[in-house]
């Protein structure tokens, strides 16, 4: 597939523009698996397994490695650029504006609790849309819940959580495809 670096900052502008809270993984998804057809289900989650090992934001480093591998380098600032843009120019622009209130109106409350709403929401979607192909091994499930409770119900280190899990996954994979 040829596309060029110009297609990969129009894609991620409009990813940028049109994605808010911890749903924008799911707006990836859905603009690069399913509307562009730019990868498959199982490259998307490749990517998204790569990105959730590295430090910083998880959204960005998922535009930034799913456009550098469909283009290389230039792919990936594209993405960096295009992605980010809208959200800076927003940050900006709203920054301005909230610096110069003198009290917080009700309606703005209200509406970024409306807009946080809808981000848990765009997340569950995503879940539901990647679960059954990141799933596919019958020990998957397993290892999810072991992750789930260990990180949110007892609390412990997500790093400390991937360190165990991660090679027994590997290991249980690497066996399953022997």
């Amino acid at each position: 597939m040829n596309i060029s670096t110009l297609e990969i900052f129009k894609a991620f502008l409009l990813i940028g523009a049109t994605s808010f809270g911890g749903g924008g993984s799911a707006h990836v998804q859905y603009h690069l698996v399913e509307r562009l057809k730019w990868l498959s289900l199982e490259e998307y989650l490749e990517c998204y397994s790569m990105v959730q090992t590295l430090p910083g934001p998880t959204f960005s480093n998922l535009c930034t490695h799913s456009a550098a591998r469909l283009k290389g380098w230039r792919g990936g600032i594209a993405a960096v650029l295009g992605v980010n843009l809208p959200g800076f120019l927003m940050i900006l622009t709203l920054a301005a504006l909230y610096s110069s209130l003198t009290i917080q109106p009700s309606w703005l409350v209200g509406f970024l609790k409306g807009v946080a709403i809808a981000a848990v929401a765009i997340s569950i979607i995503a879940l539901a849309r990647v679960a059954p192909a990141a799933m596919r091994a019958k020990f998957s499930w397993l290892l999810a819940a072991a992750a789930f409770i260990a990180n949110a119900i007892l609390h412990i280190n997500i790093l400390l959580v991937l360190i165990v899990l991660v090679p027994i996954g590997m290991t249980l994979e690497w066996r399953n495809h022997a």
